[in-house]
């Protein structure tokens, strides 16, 4: 791991940076993106914070009430089985 790369708290301009780099060149190959933004963070990291984070179609809020109903017939069909 590169000792120079920056951990901890993304700023919002870092953010930004983020945001622009990926709709102007794409999002996928994450080692790309963190090398050539200029953002000084680890491709996992630029990874992880557009996926969970800046990314234009992530859904914030409360449920609907559709996916409340769905979630409970699935668990009167499944239970409380765990998948693996």
């Amino acid at each position: 791991m590169d000792a120079k790369l920056k951990k901890g708290f993304w700023k919002p301009e870092e953010d930004l940076i983020l945001k622009k780099y990926v709709e102007s060149h794409g999002e996928g190959n994450w080692t790309v993106v963190a090398k050539k933004s200029g953002l000084g963070r680890s491709a996992k990291s630029c990874r992880l914070r557009w996926k969970n984070y800046l990314r234009p179609n992530i859904k914030r809020g409360m449920m609907s009430e559709d996916e409340r109903d769905l979630i409970i017939r699935l668990h009167k069909l499944l239970g409380n089985r765990v998948i693996t």
